[in-house]
């Protein structure tokens, strides 16, 4: 009998372990955006290529073929997948036109 109990003891705390890994994973990261071009877009996805000479697959749709676009990237803890996601431009600072009374 005690033999089956460490048996589950194990199975348990590997269970519970890699419950664990799953929620902390995505949570932490390096995270570090680059530059990539769209080589490829749809409604639904863009495809991209990175810097390195890599290839991602964007949730994001219908950007216009052959642009330059700001990738932030993160890179998961322990599974080390990258995640990507498309960081929005900068927006211009609007100033004030109206003289000062």
């Amino acid at each position: 009998m005690p033999s089956s109990n460490i048996l589950l003891t194990t199975g348990l705390v590997f269970t519970l372990g890699l419950l664990i890994t799953a929620v902390v994973d995505p949570l932490f990261g390096q995270c570090k955006s680059t530059n990539a071009r769209v080589i490829n877009s749809d409604q639904q996805s863009s495809t991209i290529a990175l810097a390195d000479g890599s290839i991602a697959l964007l949730p994001v749709g219908n950007l216009k073929m052959h642009s330059q676009v700001n990738v932030g990237v993160k890179q998961r803890l322990f599974s080390g997948t990258s995640e990507y996601k498309l960081k929005a431009p900068l927006q211009p600072l609007m100033l004030n036109k109206h003289p000062s009374e």
